[in-house]
């Protein structure tokens, strides 16, 4: 039951990509790239959001009147009065195993391949991270103007053998190429 009410959000979610050539065609919680987060949250709510200063950027993260999605971290330039999006990401936490965020995320892929045929899709496989046994698992869309949607699942597991309680995280993101620049990392490939 919960698949298919999975499936059905999905299918939803990406019902206004069916012509979209641009990323700001693009919706995450009726969001967009290019967007002002003024436009959906209020200034209390944006002042009580847990922030992050990254650069030449700034990342909040909001919990509150999400339908789809756990948690969305916004993403603008630092002093823009404006408050307009440049990179927006969806979380869902997965509290089962990884493979059960893998399953929903190739569901996920199905459907952006199919919407975005003409993009550069790249399956980037399982990489490493910092913590000695988490690991994320990207799969990557880019449109020409190098703008990107990437699908993750990230496990957050605590040993070896011991997976974290607290769930894995699947995770929906679209940027602007010049947030992607400022925010890349260098991957290397799990073993």
């Amino acid at each position: 039951m919960k698949i298919l009410l999975f499936i059905l959000i999905l299918t939803f979610s990406f019902q206004t990509l069916v012509k979209a050539d641009n990323i700001s065609d693009f919706e995450i919680e009726g969001i967009s790239i290019g967007d002002s987060i003024l436009k959906h949250f209020s200034d209390e709510d944006i002042n009580s959001a847990p922030s992050i200063n990254f650069g030449e950027y700034n990342k909040l993260l909001f919990h509150k009147d999400l339908n789809q999605y756990e948690s969305l971290l916004m993403v603008y330039k630092k002093n823009d009065k404006d408050f307009i999006i440049k990179g927006l990401t969806g979380n869902i936490v997965i509290d089962t195993d990884i493979n059960a965020c893998y399953k929903k995320m190739k569901i996920m892929d199905k459907e952006i391949s199919k919407l975005f045929a003409n993009l550069e899709r790249k399956d980037w496989g399982i990489m490493k991270t910092p913590e000695e046994y988490q690991t994320y698992y990207p799969i990557t869309y880019d449109f020409d103007n190098k703008d990107r949607i990437q699908i993750a699942c990230y496990d957050f597991r605590i040993s070896k053998n011991e997976d974290n309680t607290d769930g894995d995280l699947l995770k929906i993101s679209m940027y602007e190429s010049d947030y992607r620049k400022a925010s890349a990392l260098i991957a290397e490939k799990a073993n």
